[in-house]
């Protein structure tokens, strides 16, 4: 009896190589392993994608979509509520997936100019990260934060966000959100008119 074969596709072999970041990590994922977990051989994965770099950088998409739905899912009633709804989704996202978060966090925005020898800008990261500075600029224009630029105030929330974000993939068992409520209560309240 022949077995029947599901067509190899750019998405199958996403979700596949997400699978194994989540069960091994980034370092698990080569071209050859998932292959053998596709059961395919490598060269029909170069179809699809022209690099394992190419691959995560799919793979980082996915989860910044992933990231994005969950500061959509909510419908708070101001710019203010939503940095707070967003900074718990981006804290809880890591939590809820570890592997992945890390291995999306090596692309950055564009908005973050600094000289790097390697193409690390992702569109998936502008993406959040414009979305968050867009909030910023609403709670700046609303009164609720005094003026400034909302790429300074971005950097800071992301630089604390991510942070916690970090301890607490480091330590499990942390009672996150006391801790994400005293960064970013404070970051707000220093921010406040």
């Amino acid at each position: 009896m022949n077995k029947i074969r599901i067509p190899l596709t750019a998405e199958r072999i996403v979700d596949a190589s997400i699978t194994l970041i989540r069960e091994s990590g980034v370092e698990a994922l080569s071209m050859r392993a998932l292959a053998t977990s596709l059961g395919v051989t490598a060269p029909a994965l170069y179809a699809h994608f022209t690099s394992r770099d190419q691959l995560l950088r799919a793979c980082a998409q996915a989860g910044y979509d992933a990231l994005d739905e969950r500061f959509q899912k909510e419908k708070p009633e101001s710019p203010v509520e939503m940095i707070w709804v967003s900074s718990r989704s981006y804290v809880h996202f890591a939590l809820d997936e570890p592997e992945l978060f890390s291995m999306m966090f090596m692309f950055r925005p564009e908005a973050i100019e600094i000289a790097v020898e390697a193409d690390v800008e992702h569109d998936g990261a502008t993406t959040v990260f414009n979305s968050m500075i867009h909030n910023l600029g609403l709670a700046i224009e609303s009164g609720e934060l005094r003026p400034a630029d909302p790429l300074e105030y971005g950097l800071a929330l992301w630089a604390s966000v991510h942070g916690v974000a970090t301890v607490a993939t480091l330590a499990p068992g942390l009672a996150v959100d006391p801790l994400l409520d005293t960064v970013v209560g404070g970051l707000i309240a220093g921010w406040s008119t």
